[in-house]
């Protein structure tokens, strides 16, 4: 029988199209375009490949083409019905994750796929990122079920680019760079063109307060990233941040232009909001508002792509969009709208998600002291929104700029003193001073 790139023997009547779905999971893996032509000719080979319908499948989403993503992973699964434990195991878990199961029963199912079939790496890659099914669960510690996760599997994989890539990462959210850097490096050096790996490079950087350095490293690979890739305009992001951060503020805000605004960007539309909100946030509280009508822009693309409230990291970063476009009534109707869906329980966070929104809406009113105490106090909560540190950070800087807008200078150096000491040390003394004063 023969055997994938990781060594698990696969069902496929074409050498080719093995060699094509190789190709394929390894382009989604370092999120490089191209794997949808690829896999396209795959099953033009061998239209019975049930795991190139599941390779399909996570292509179109991706792309995001989420009904037809979901299609193609429904067939994989009922192709792969006939085939190894293996192969039903792996599209099962496709087909649960992308086709919407809920979400502890998907993850337990990752769990169990895991543990019989550790280097299969595609169901396992579904509980991982800040964006996974770890990082969506409401886990207040899921960075370190994550890093769990990974070690639970390590003596399967060696050295092996993916793997230290996803482990890099985890530690690095982990509060470990010292251990996750090494790993990322490893993996860029085994693989210079995964977008994986240097995302999770650009999180190291800024968890280790290194902001120049990270700076130079984005600047420097970047520009051989497709603008069409996913991570393109989120590395930019992380790019026009560092400038932000470091206060240069015209060659944050040409690069927020270029690579990341609603016209410029070409990712999916919850990652373009999401780094466009928290973008537009950071400026307006450094004291740097960007111009009303890019403000307008992004609150005009938030309303189109989410109307309704859903994911919860989504949903606070829809809440800074309305306060950024000075939009107190919308706001107040999407807080409301985010009341109602906690309350069915669809909100995996738990109440942390209303009371950031809430804390989003005083800080727009001009209660400062009242938002800066309630962010402060869900602090510990936040993870359970997902997204990473950095992204996170933004409602660490809301308190700390209410906090100073109160007149309480003592709890703003404090808050931001704390954070300083244990990460992401460029956010010191000189940044704090720059901010606005009440």
């Amino acid at each position: 029988m023969p055997t994938d790139r990781l060594g698990l023997p696969i069902t496929t009547a074409s050498p080719r199209a093995l060699e094509l779905y190789d190709d394929t999971i390894d382009r989604l893996f370092v999120l490089q375009p191209g794997g949808d032509a690829l896999i396209d000719q795959a099953l033009a080979l061998d239209p019975d490949f049930a795991l190139a319908h599941c390779a399909k499948a996570r292509a179109l989403m991706v792309a995001g083409d989420a009904p037809a993503g979901r299609t193609a992973a429904r067939h994989g699964q009922n192709l792969a019905e006939r085939l190894t434990p293996r192969e039903r195991g792996h599209a099962r878990v496709v087909s649960m994750v992308l086709n919407g199961e809920p979400l502890a029963t998907s993850l337990e199912a990752v769990r169990e796929h895991a543990a019989a079939y550790p280097r299969d790496a595609v169901p396992l890659s579904f509980a991982l990122g800040v964006y996974g099914l770890l990082g969506f669960g409401g886990f207040p510690d899921f960075v370190h079920r994550q890093v769990a996760l990974l070690e639970s599997v390590a003596s399967a994989w060696g050295d092996d680019w993916w793997y230290l890539a996803a482990l890099g990462w985890a530690q690095v959210e982990a509060g470990r760079p010292d251990i996750g850097i090494p790993m990322l490096d490893r993996s860029l050096e085994l693989t210079p063109d995964n977008a994986n790996a240097a995302h999770g490079r650009a999180h190291g950087y800024y968890e280790q307060g290194a902001a120049a350095e990270g700076e130079v490293f984005i600047g420097t690979w970047l520009p051989s990233y497709a603008r069409s890739a996913p991570l393109h305009g989120h590395l930019g992001w992380h790019q026009a941040l560092f400038a932000l951060q470091r206060g240069e503020i015209e060659r944050a805000v040409a690069i927020y232009l270029a690579s990341v605004s609603p016209d410029a960007s070409q990712a999916l539309p919850m990652f373009t909001m999401i780094d466009c909100a928290a973008f537009a946030m950071r400026c307006a509280l450094y004291g740097h508002p960007l111009p009303p009508r890019e403000l307008r822009a992004v609150a005009a693309f938030a309303e189109k792509h989410f109307p309704k409230p859903g994911v919860p990291f989504v949903n606070v970063h829809q809440a800074l969009t309305q306060a950024l476009a000075g939009r107190p009534g919308a706001l107040t109707a999407w807080n409301t709208a985010v009341d109602e869906v906690l309350g069915l329980g669809r909100q995996a966070s738990g109440p942390v998600v209303a009371d950031v929104c809430r804390a989003v809406s005083a800080f727009a009113e001009g209660r400062f002291g009242e938002a800066a105490r309630s962010l402060e106090g869900v602090l510990s909560d936040l993870p359970r929104l997902g997204g990473s540190g950095a992204q996170r950070d933004v409602f660490i800087d809301v308190a700390i700029v209410a906090y100073r807008l109160d007149g309480n200078g003592a709890a703003a150096e404090a808050l931001a003193r704390a954070r300083w000491r244990a990460r992401a040390c460029h956010l010191d003394e000189s940044w704090l001073a720059g901010l606005p004063v009440g």
